[in-house]
């Protein structure tokens, strides 16, 4: 009973995760769903086993869920390039530092906080993006593509600016796409190559989503 019930917190927890690298009008309702299921095999963790397997139990399933993010992540990049258009090779999750940097530009700010960022000098989110121009900056990789466009720190942060309000300020695949489109030499050439070309900075922030959510080619 005890191999049954960590079986299915396993499968549980790889599916809140899997969901929430999804798309869809059902997402919400999914997890609610799987929140439900992973509660009440939590429940029955404590009621059936007592409260050391429950805790044991509250544990993996962190566990079941930090291990499976990856696996999770290329299955829903697999799933979603099954839907039409073309299809590559996902570039998986952004190394542990860029995630972490990503997380704090991808912050949702709650009304009753705002005045606060406004006020503080610099504020988290302007510490943030100076962080991600000095992990970019830091990469070989990074700095050569910029040597090739004769660009510096200032064309990487007026980068960032034009694809966040162009609608790159947003998740996909387990990337700010705004952010991760800088710190990966590929994407970078992409945009310093249409940046000479003049091309829409909307229609690049749409073609960046759809490569690191599904892994479609730069084109």
């Amino acid at each position: 009973m005890i191999y049954v019930l960590h079986f299915g917190l396993a499968i549980a927890a790889f599916l809140a995760v899997l969901n929430g690298f999804l798309r869809g009008e059902k997402k919400h309702q999914i997890d609610a769903a799987l929140s439900v299921v992973l509660l009440a095999i939590l429940v029955t963790a404590f009621v059936a086993f007592g409260w050391k397997a429950g805790l044991l139990a509250v544990v993996l399933a962190f566990g079941y869920a930090a291990v499976s993010r990856p696996i999770a992540a290329r299955v829903a990049a697999r799933l979603m390039s099954l839907g039409g258009g073309p299809s590559g090779s996902y570039v998986g999750l952004p190394p542990r530092a860029l995630e972490r940097i990503s997380r704090e530009l991808g912050r949702e700010v709650k009304p009753e906080d705002m005045m606060q960022e406004l006020m503080a000098s610099p504020s988290r989110r302007e510490q943030a993006e100076e962080d991600l121009l000095d992990y970019c900056l830091a990469q070989p990789a990074i700095q050569s593509a910029l040597g090739e466009f004769g660009a510096n720190r200032s064309t990487l942060m007026d980068l960032y600016s034009r694809l966040s309000v162009s609608g790159a300020g947003q998740w996909a695949g387990g990337h700010w796409v705004a952010a991760s489109a800088l710190a990966y030499p590929d994407t970078l050439r992409f945009l310093l190559t249409n940046l000479q070309g003049g091309a829409s900075f909307m229609d690049q922030a749409y073609t960046l989503i759809m490569h690191f959510e599904r892994g479609s080619p730069l084109t």
